[in-house]
Parts: structure tokens; sequence; C-alpha cells
């Protein structure tokens, strides 16, 4: 998925009005309740018609799910620019640590709502799960062309993606359901990759342990 600053006029019109769509949605349902939200409702919050919503989201909970997350493909861009010097999982580990650094208050407010729409509404879940699908898929074929390997056959590019991909969002989720401070995102992300550059073994109780660390 291309960036808002690689897309053509036509292009960024279309993800503007997405990402408003998604926060009209995402907004109503902390409001309100999700089950409680209907399409005319986000549609008159986002001022578009409720035809337009349909266009771009199946329902309403892909609406909310997509709010706040259209910097996450961005990643993947990040990820291909990285010099070859560095190994694929160390790239990725530099890309998604810069990556949860550079979230503004409010982006990661919108990671803490949803959260919260989340365990009101499991049905929530599914959509939240696939956007993480989709950045995982770029993701292995970005792994694939720097490693020469072929993601029909090779094993290395799947498991590379699904490990960063859940790193990320394992840290997010824990951060998020925490009354933690933004610095802490970062350190979470990076104690992920430590972990699993360490063959995930226990963390150990030593505050001084690298794997160790843990949200306060």
């Amino acid at each position: 998925m291309a960036t808002p600053d690689k897309m053509g006029l036509r292009e960024r019109k279309k993800h503007l009005t997405r990402e408003t769509i998604a926060d009209a949605a995402l907004a109503l349902s902390v409001e309100r309740g999700l089950a409680n939200v209907t399409l005319d409702e986000i549609a008159n919050l986002a001022f578009v018609s409720a035809r337009t919503v349909s266009n771009y989201f199946s329902c309403k909970e892909e609406a909310v799910a997509r709010a706040g997350s259209q910097d996450l493909f961005g990643l993947v861009d990040d990820f291909a620019t990285r010099t070859s010097d560095e190994s694929p999982m160390e790239a990725l580990r530099l890309v998604l640590v810069d990556f949860a650094g550079s979230l503004s208050p409010e982006r990661l407010r919108v990671e803490r709502q949803k959260l919260q729409v989340e365990r009101e509404y499991p049905a929530l879940r599914p959509y939240q799960v696939a956007q993480y699908d989709e950045l995982e898929a770029a993701l292995r074929e970005t792994i694939a062309a720097r490693t020469h390997t072929n993601v029909d056959a090779d094993v290395y590019p799947w498991i590379a993606a699904a490990a960063a991909v859940s790193a990320v969002s394992s840290s997010i989720r824990l951060w998020a359901r925490s009354e933690s401070e933004p610095e802490t995102l970062p350190e979470l992300i990076r104690a992920a990759f430590d972990q699993i550059a360490g063959g995930l073994r226990p963390p150990s109780v030593d505050q001084n342990d690298t794997h160790a660390a843990r949200v306060p």
C-alpha cells in the first residue's frame, strides 16, 4: 500500500476520506458504544454519504479497526530502504522502534480507544487482526526480495514477517491496556525483538536483564 506522500491527488483524496470515516466511526463508538452506532451516523460525522461509507468499508467494525492505522503501512517502505548491512530482523527492529517513538499523543490515544471498544465488543477483534495480516503480507514480500528468497517456497520470509508483526502488535496491545507513558512503547518493542533474538527464553526477574522489560 502506497504512503500518502507517494500518492497522486485522487489517491490522496481517497486516503483522506478513508481516514475521516474511520476516525468518525471510532469517535462515535467510544461515545455511544459500537452497538449503538449506525452507518448513517458515521456518514454524518464524516460529512459523506452512507453509500460512501459502504464503498470504503464493509461494516462499521472494519471502519473502527482502521482508525489511526494508515501509518502502519509506511513501515514497509521504511524497511525496504534500510541498508543491506543490517540483517532483516535488525532492520525491522530499528524501523518499528523508530515508528513507535514517532507516534503522536493523539495517535497513541486512538490505540487505547480501539482496545477499549474491542473489550466491550469482541466482534471488532477479527478486523484488527486483518489489518496486521495485511501488513504481514506486505512485509513478507519485501523480506523475500531483500533476502532473495521465495514466498511460495521458503519459510524464512513467512517466519520473519510474522515475528516482526507479532512483536509490534503485542507490544501495542500490552501498552494500550496499561497506563504507561508513551516512551514505554518503543521499549516494549525493543524488548520483544531482544526476546526473539534470544530464542524466547523465559525472562529473568533481574531488572538488568534486557529480556525482562515490562510495563510499569
